[in-house]
């Protein structure tokens, strides 16, 4: 078993509204993401800078660290709440996020830390990941050293990367870690789903 972590902490400028709280399929993503999650994991945790606006939901709220320090700041609190040994991180916005997919990478993890999807262009995901309790030190002394990127503390653990030719048969386009990011993103996937 594994908990799940929604990060929630970007502050959707170019959206212009809080991405979490947008219509999909008939109510707010958040709440379709929450228990889609719910259904693969017993301790999903929703992790944001503000979690007033998420208190009607059914699901275990974190504060980011303060001051903030990004999604690097979110996975950090994430695993040092999460009642598992190993945490699937997904991002508020990634509409189209597969339980499978987290119970695949998940089922990958024989002796790593990490277990990060690797794009077509060869850029590792880490916002759609699987990542071991045990990564919180070198989190710990990444952001102690300024470090923000979800990268930063890679080379300090094992990480086992999933190359397309890995992951192609599970999900072709690489939808499940799409993210959206303005209007017309958002727009053009409606329209591709027929939502």
């Amino acid at each position: 078993m594994y908990s799940v972590a929604i990060l929630a902490g970007g502050q959707s400028r170019r959206m212009g509204r809080n991405k979490a709280f947008l219509d999909w399929k008939g109510r707010p993503l958040i709440v379709d993401l929450v228990e889609r999650f719910q259904a693969i994991s017993d301790d999903v945790i929703l992790i944001a800078p503000n979690v007033k606006p998420f208190q009607t939901l059914r699901v275990r709220l974190v504060s980011d660290p303060s001051p903030p320090v990004g999604p690097l700041g979110g996975l950090w609190a994430a695993l040092l709440s999460a009642r598992h040994e190993w945490v699937f991180t997904a991002a508020c916005d990634m509409p189209l996020v597969d339980p499978r997919m987290a119970q695949w990478m998940f089922e990958q993890r024989a002796g790593a830390d990490a277990v990060v999807l690797v794009d077509e262009q060869g850029r590792p995901e880490p916002l759609h990941a699987m990542y071991r309790v045990s990564c919180l030190n070198a989190i710990a002394s990444a952001l102690a050293c300024g470090q923000r990127a979800m990268i930063a503390f890679y080379p300090a653990v094992r990480v086992r990367y999933l190359p397309p030719s890995e992951w192609r048969s599970l999900d072709p386009e690489g939808r499940s870690w799409r993210n959206i990011n303005t209007p017309k993103d958002w727009e053009q996937l409606l329209q591709e789903v027929g939502g």
